[in-house]
């Protein structure tokens, strides 16, 4: 009974402490969203845009300019050092995109930080420049890196060439880097880790080889690639953001590796591709919505489309996967990988029979053999120890004596009589004795 009391007692205090850190969580949650907010709020006065000449730009508690839009009609831009006394340490998000007349952009010796895309869609941009004393940034072989080599940030889209390595140390190809370019081939270093959002979209890659120390492939990274066929994924790459491969029409087959990290595929990652079927490794535990078997508007599906992979497994799922949010449900076709064999001209699937071992022929044959062998012995030894010993046989009894012989005697009668036959024995043999002395 006390044991039951105190359990009841230890069950009551946990539900009063887990209702407590509820509760806690609960209004810490508020506080730091209302100073979130409350941050935001104050940054967004303080951060108030301004313009000065061709530029557009806000100003920081440190009084520093970050330039946000580019108002001017020049071809060849020389960005200032200071704006209205600011000194200008960064350019923001976009901040030169879509200027497709300018041909070159200096950058200044004071700036310090660029943000995503900040060159996007610039196609006639031909060479970038750093002014000397720059320590944020370089220029190598005509494009933009970091200073110490790690980010590269810009390869002008109308530099000649149609080829390029990617230098060694670099771990990151920030967004838009490649895109709109004439290259048809890239050559990546060991130990790149991420390639950003339209990193290499709309360029005319006609193959693709990823590094092993790739992780993450961005939003639209290699979207609307026409020319690309064939990608090969290493087994270090763990996420394929939304649209990475999208609308890359002559794209036919992508190989995963079954032994790989690859977790998550979103959204319309291989829509709008030249693919009729595809293998998806077990470790994928995410597909987003018409990630496969749709077209480029990303609600057609495609006729006929197979899918590969592991019974149970997300690759499974996802064939009949619905979606009302989105307002899709899936009806593919899937194939446990262990078993189908696909022809590929005419696009039929074959259950191939798999073959067996001996063990699997005859195993279970062996396994009752050997039961009935256990049960046979465990038998005969119940039966050996269960067994009654065999009863010894009785001695042969001595025939009656005749019936003068056999009267009852009174006993001692009987004893009196033996005591007399022996004394008359004994008697007759002292006179044979005293015969013989004679």
């Amino acid at each position: 009974m006390k044991l039951h009391i105190f359990t009841w007692l230890a069950a009551a205090v946990c539900l009063v402490q887990g209702m407590g850190l509820t509760a806690a969580a609960e209004e810490e949650s508020r506080i730091k969203t209302e100073e979130s907010a409350l941050s935001t709020d104050t940054e967004s006065s303080e951060a108030e845009e301004r313009i000065s000449g061709d530029y557009e730009y806000t100003v920081d508690e440190n009084g520093d300019a970050t330039i946000t839009d580019y108002l001017g009609q020049d071809t060849e831009i020389v960005v200032p050092e200071t704006l209205e006394g600011c000194t200008v340490v960064g350019l923001g998000s976009g901040a030169f995109a879509l200027l497709d007349t300018v041909t070159s952009i200096t950058l200044p010796e004071t700036l310090e930080t660029l943000s995503d895309s900040c060159f996007y869609g610039t196609t006639a941009l031909e060479t970038i420049e750093v002014a000397e004393g720059n320590t944020a940034f370089q220029v190598q072989d005509g494009v933009l890196l970091s200073a110490d080599g790690r980010d590269l940030y810009l390869y002008p889209p109308a530099m000649e060439g149609t080829s390029y390595t990617v230098p060694d140390g670099v771990l990151e190809i920030w967004s838009s880097s490649f895109s709109n370019t004439a290259l048809t081939e890239v050559t990546f270093p060991d130990g790149l880790l991420y390639i950003d959002e339209w990193a290499f979209g709309w360029t005319p890659l006609g193959s693709l080889e990823l590094p092993d120390s790739l992780l993450e492939i961005g939003q639209y990274a290699f979207a609307y690639c026409t020319d690309l066929t064939e990608v090969t994924f290493p087994d270090s790459l763990e996420l394929i953001e939304a649209a990475a491969f999208a609308g890359d029409s002559a794209l036919e087959q992508v190989t995963f590796s079954d032994a790989g990290h690859l977790t998550e595929i979103q959204m319309a990652a291989f829509a709008g591709t030249a693919m009729r079927e595809v293998t998806i490794p077990s470790s994928v535990t995410y597909i987003g919505f018409c990630a496969f078997g749709y077209e480029e508007d990303m609600e057609t599906p495609v006729d006929d489309f197979v899918i590969y992979g592991t019974v149970g497994s997300q690759a499974e799922r996802y064939c009949t996967d619905e979606d009302s949010e989105n307002n899709y449900s899936n009806n593919f076709t899937f194939q446990s990988v262990m078993s189908e064999e696909v022809d590929s001209d005419n696009e039929t699937v074959e259950v191939e029979a798999q073959s067996q071992s001996v063990w699997q022929t005859y195993g279970r044959w062996i396994l009752l053999g050997v039961a009935a062998v256990v049960l046979l012995v465990i038998g005969a030894i119940l039966l050996l120890s269960n067994r009654k010993p065999k009863t010894p046989k009785a001695e042969p009894q001595a025939a009656p004596a005749p019936e003068t012989a056999a009267k009852a005697v009174p006993a001692d009668e009987h004893t009196a009589n033996q005591d007399e036959n022996h004394t008359a024995e004994k008697t007759d043999a002292a006179e044979d004795d005293e015969t013989a002395d004679a």
